[in-house]
């Protein structure tokens, strides 16, 4: 209890209270700094480094992991430097005005219009050819994979409309056209490699067999308009434009080449004549609208 007290003045103040008896002032625990702490006899160090990496043999590790990423990131280059970032921004660079030209190309190759021949690059000197943006004749990756995705979205959609879709009918489309473009692929490399010509990029080649997916378009959505009598039709005219499209690209790319081409000119008619009728099962295969 605080007692009454009288100053020097007469004047009663207040004093402050007096603990009582039995009763102590709570401790404040005031936090050390770990650095200023001493660990005695086998106790664990709190000095913040570990004495293990601080001599010989951390600089040893670390020279070590160093050396392992440096390595490791060589390796990753070398092994995916086809998909590095200036060939994929080469094949993706396109333009409004490039996507309606191809496609009408695609659609329509036998009009006199297109030569087929490729704009040399003679500026920047990263690339053998101009970009899509600048050249109709040029292939690209993006008219592929918009085609690729388009194609399985209308193939769920026309399964819908049958009663006959399930969730992982996408994903079973997706894969397989997936490993039909690839399957694709290696077919053209494996015609250009018979001709003698081994040094054809895999990414263009890859190119022109995605173009597949732009006719699988308009085949499924000739047979969701038209019924079973339009898509059969439209499939006679895909594959027919598809197989003259591919013929000619390849034509071009073997008289580009200055390189002694194996059989001759009979040998490659041959050849390209079983790329054409390759195409018309290709493209059925992809006009079909069944569950997989």
């Amino acid at each position: 209890m605080a007692q009454h007290q009288f100053n020097q003045y007469g004047q009663q103040g207040w004093s402050q209270p007096q603990p009582q008896q039995g009763y102590s002032q709570p401790s404040v625990f005031v936090p050390q700094n770990p650095s200023t702490m001493q660990s005695g006899g086998a106790g664990p160090s709190f000095a913040g480094v570990d004495p293990f990496l601080s001599g010989v043999a951390g600089d040893v590790l670390r020279q070590q992991g160093q050396s392992y990423l440096q390595r490791s990131q060589a390796y990753m280059q070398s092994k995916i430097g086809f998909l590095s970032g200036g060939t994929v921004s080469y094949l993706f660079a396109v333009t409004p005005e490039y996507v309606v030209q191809k496609t009408m190309m695609l659609l329509l190759p036998f009009l006199r219009k297109w030569t087929y021949s490729r704009i040399p690059d003679q500026l920047s000197g990263q690339h053998k050819y101009q970009p899509a943006k600048q050249d109709t004749n040029a292939p690209d990756l993006y008219l592929p994979v918009t085609s690729l995705w388009t194609y399985c979205l209308l193939v769920g959609f026309a399964l819908f409309v049958k009663q006959a879709f399930k969730p992982e009918v996408i994903y079973n489309t997706v894969s397989l056209s997936v490993g039909a473009w690839i399957f694709h692929a290696m077919v053209l490399k494996t015609l250009l490699w018979a001709m003698s010509i081994s040094d054809a990029p895999i990414m263009e080649l890859s190119s022109y067999a995605g173009y597949s997916f732009v006719y699988g378009c308009f085949v499924v959505s000739a047979r969701l308009a038209g019924g079973s009598a339009a898509g059969h039709a439209v499939w006679v005219y895909c594959s027919f434009a598809y197989a003259l499209f591919l013929v000619r690209t390849l034509k071009r790319i073997i008289h580009q080449e200055p390189k002694y081409h194996y059989g001759g000119p009979a040998h490659q008619n041959y050849l390209l004549l079983g790329l054409a009728i390759f195409q018309f099962p290709l493209i059925g295969w992809l006009s079909r609208i069944t569950a997989v």
